[in-house]
């Protein structure tokens, strides 16, 4: 079994990009969509979550992620402090799901900060998915209906591509068609494939 970290920034295009590697038969954990149900479902997270950003943050016992969000956007303390409480429990939680999916040769885990949490270090293959700032930008704008300088900001918190470069086994530029991400992540499967046979 090869666990696969996928990682890009904001608007690069991993889910996407997530999506097809599902559509090729490899599982996939969405380590971001996981967090949140975390967050909703585990007691002790709840709790260390309210204690330290307060109870403003659930409503009627629901994750409000936009005041959540808000709070922890404006300053990358808050982000770490929060990836502090949230991650070891995501890393738990990656480790039960590989133990239910390890008939799989293939196994991906796609995370956001996949590098800046250190859990790149448990994969034995790194993808980065890159795109350009501008067409980031433009589906972010799309996709949350937020305005372009808060979009930059959250860009800006987030590390650069050409650092997160520094630890990728494999680049999936994500610039043109889905149909041309499709090819790419295919590419990607059959390297993973052959590479693994040597």
């Amino acid at each position: 079994m090869i666990k696969v970290g996928l990682t890009g920034g904001i608007g690069s295009g991993k889910t996407t990009a997530s999506n097809f590697f599902l559509d090729y038969g490899i599982p996939v954990y969405n380590s971001d969509t996981q967090g949140k149900i975390l967050m909703n479902t585990n007691l002790d997270l709840r709790n260390d979550i309210v204690s330290m950003f307060g109870e403003s943050v659930y409503s009627n016992g629901v994750l409000n992620t936009k005041i959540l969000s808000n709070i922890v956007f404006s300053d990358s303390k808050k982000i770490e402090q929060l990836n502090n409480l949230v991650h070891p429990k995501v890393a738990d939680d990656f480790d039960y799901w590989t133990s239910k999916n390890k008939k799989h040769t293939i196994l991906v885990k796609e995370a956001a900060i996949l590098i800046e949490s250190g859990s790149y270090l448990n994969m034995d293959k790194i993808i980065l998915v890159v795109s350009e700032k501008s067409i980031r930008l433009n589906r972010i704008s799309k996709r949350d209906k937020s305005d372009l300088k808060s979009i930059e900001k959250r860009i800006n918190l987030q590390m650069n591509d050409a650092e997160k470069l520094k630890y990728a086994d494999y680049i999936i530029e994500n610039n043109s068609s889905l149909n041309q991400l499709k090819k790419e992540v295919l590419s990607v499967i059959r390297q993973i494939e052959e590479n693994s046979k040597e």
